[in-house]
């Protein structure tokens, strides 16, 4: 009997010691790419957990600092549009949450001084989870790739990749000797799995990003360790890819050379005509999130008259989406949430400069450089920043601003 109380005693306090938060991170990251109801449970608990221990332990993950007055108004924000939506145009007010959502994600992750060896543990589950997805959904198309599973339409499917895909080539590339072997098998193999996903998503924008991320990561790379062995490698690899380009062009490619330009779209360019006389029919506080499809046609005439065009309905076109972040932004939450928008990724960028200079933390600054390029950028043609993508570019970005309070802590304390 006493040594069975014992073992309930040791039992107890291995549970006690077990890192709520930590695990239920895990699970946020594992079923991301795949499941729809485990991801929201497991972010919810995430957040609760940090709560309750923060309180518990009167450590709520440093100073007050200017990112966290962003995280606030945004979050604010996103409930004063949603509000409006509700009250001044009779439309669905439960757009906040996504916001909420990965704000919330982000803002927890960047409180809690997670260890390296927890973050790589974290990062490694998330790169495994997304290959398993990948596996499935080769598998489920019969080796077409339509999609990831949670993740939803290719184009998306292609963002949520990339990121991933950052990620991993940066841990490889940028923390190389500080991993293990069987650490680098998974990375190389994992990435170059990718790599050639990306490509067969035929996502024009993707595949852009694709090769200049790559590329700018392996020149990086060579002038950072001056080894002729990795040049002259680099060089026989790209050309071994150009050559079969060159031999069997990818349909990504295809599409880049017909078109002349991965930005350039007929249909796209009716959608964002589209979308900026939506957004100036509610400059201020938009028309909340996922009301986009509320929008009629009719609703833009009378701006266009206004600025002394002749309304043709031809040169419009009403998508299912803004198929652009920025005008996201704008239409649904108006000038009020793009400013803050734009506020967060000029801070963002002002961390990465103050933190350049760490090389423990060198590839989490380099995968957020990625992630604000791949959302920035492939956010000109498509609807980046949201959903699961943007939980998985949150949750990247929620490292570096951990870091950088770290930073800034050592800092003060020095």
């Amino acid at each position: 009997m006493e040594n069975t109380f014992k073992l309930l005693k040791s039992n107890v306090k291995q549970l006690a010691s077990v890192d709520f938060r930590f695990i239920c991170l895990i699970g946020v990251l594992i079923f991301l790419p795949a499941f729809e109801a485990p991801k929201n449970l497991f972010a919810l608990l995430f957040v609760l957990s940090w709560v309750v221990i923060a309180k518990k332990n009167n450590d709520w993950g440093g100073q007050w600092r200017t990112i966290d007055s962003i995280f606030l108004l945004w979050i604010l924000a996103a409930i004063i549009v949603s509000i409006n939506a509700m009250v001044s145009h009779q439309l669905y007010g439960g757009g906040f949450r996504d916001i909420t959502r990965f704000i919330l994600i982000a803002w927890v992750v960047s409180r809690i001084n997670f260890s390296t060896e927890k973050i790589i543990q974290l990062v490694m589950l998330s790169i495994l989870a997304t290959v398993l997805t990948l596996i499935y959904a080769y598998f489920e198309g019969n080796g077409v790739l339509r999609e990831l599973h949670s993740v939803g339409h290719i184009n998306h499917s292609a963002i949520y990749l990339l990121i991933t895909y950052a990620t991993s080539l940066a841990l490889l590339l940028f923390y190389y000797k500080n991993l293990n072997i069987y650490h680098k098998i998974f990375l190389t193999l994992s990435s170059i799995f990718f790599f050639l996903s990306i490509i067969d998503t035929g996502s024009s924008a993707a595949f852009g990003i694709l090769l200049f991320i790559t590329a700018i990561y392996f020149i990086y790379l060579i002038i950072k360790v001056k080894s002729m062995t990795l040049f002259l490698s680099a060089v026989i690899v790209s050309t071994v890819i150009a050559a079969s380009f060159v031999h069997n062009p990818p349909w990504s490619l295809v599409k880049y050379i017909n078109k002349g330009s991965i930005f350039s779209d007929a249909a796209r360019d009716k959608i964002l005509k589209f979308n900026y006389y939506a957004y100036k029919a509610n400059p201020i506080l938009g028309i909340g999130f996922k009301n986009y499809s509320q929008i009629k046609i009719d609703d833009i005439k009378k701006g266009v008259l206004e600025d002394g065009g002749v309304f043709d309905e031809e040169i419009f076109r009403v998508g299912a989406h803004t198929h652009n972040v920025y005008f996201n932004y704008l239409v649904s939450g108006g000038l009020l949430i793009f400013s803050i928008f734009v506020w967060f990724w000029l801070y963002i960028y002002w961390m990465i400069y103050k933190l350049v200079a760490r090389k423990e933390t060198e590839w989490i600054v380099i995968s957020s450089i990625s992630v604000s390029i791949i959302n920035l950028v492939i956010g000109w043609v498509n609807t980046t920043l949201h959903h699961e993508h943007a939980i998985l570019s949150m949750f990247i970005l929620g490292l570096l601003i951990a870091n950088f309070r770290t930073s800034e802590s050592n800092n003060q304390l020095a």
